[in-house]
């Protein structure tokens, strides 16, 4: 679960799920280039928005993702929306490409300032960046959580045979450590001596934090 949902949050989930099934309902059938992606850019959210409900989102897109699409697409076809209404965002994506990228991939692309906009000053977002940065790693875990997930993994018991010929600083910083950050020294130390990459020890941080 990326972000801590409230009742209302997942109200409004329901709600958008409703809307997109009947969007999809009026595109079944139609098979000409800009239905098909707009269909596709329907399930892709009607995936995500599921997701949320289930508590099982990933980042910092699926629960905002009917709103990409909106941004996308707009809310109505855009020869129908009131000039007031009008934004310069339904009109930066090709909807007549063939494989059109996901809404996931727009949002870190053409639209990429735009949902910057939308997400980064949420209050879901905002209160998300106290415990974690903006990909989902945790900004700190417990020894406890560090060496069960090292545990998980089978890397503990490398890491501690390591510790046998580390310094004597070290080895103090390891057996009284309460807790680590990411950019910790002697988490560092372990990713070089152990060659591990940076999206490994992130991923790394996410599944200690389950503990």
């Amino acid at each position: 679960m990326f972000y801590n949902l409230s009742q209302e949050d997942f109200l409004k989930l329901e709600e958008s799920i409703a809307k997109i099934i009947k969007k999809l309902e009026v595109l079944q059938g139609l098979e000409d280039i800009k239905s098909i992606n707009k269909a596709k850019h329907l399930n892709e959210c009607k995936e995500s928005l599921n997701q949320c409900l289930e508590k099982k989102d990933k980042d910092k897109y699926d629960f905002f993702i009917y709103e990409i699409y909106n941004l996308t697409w707009g809310t109505k076809p855009f020869d129908e929306i009131d000039e007031s209404e009008k934004i310069s965002a339904n009109l930066k994506v090709d909807k007549y490409q063939e494989n059109i990228p996901s809404l996931k991939e727009i949002a870190q692309s053409v639209l990429k300032e735009e949902v910057d906009d939308l997400i980064n000053d949420h209050p879901l977002m905002l209160e998300k960046l106290k415990d974690y940065d903006e990909f989902g790693v945790p900004r700190k875990i417990s020894i406890r959580q560090a060496k069960l997930a090292l545990l998980e993994v089978g890397l503990l018991e490398n890491i501690e045979t390591m510790m046998q010929s580390a310094t004597k600083a070290t080895q103090i910083s390891w057996e009284y450590a309460t807790e680590f950050e990411r950019e910790n020294e002697l988490i560092l130390f372990f990713q070089q001596q152990a060659k591990l990459s940076d999206e490994f020890v992130d991923e790394l941080f996410k599944k200690a934090k389950e503990y």
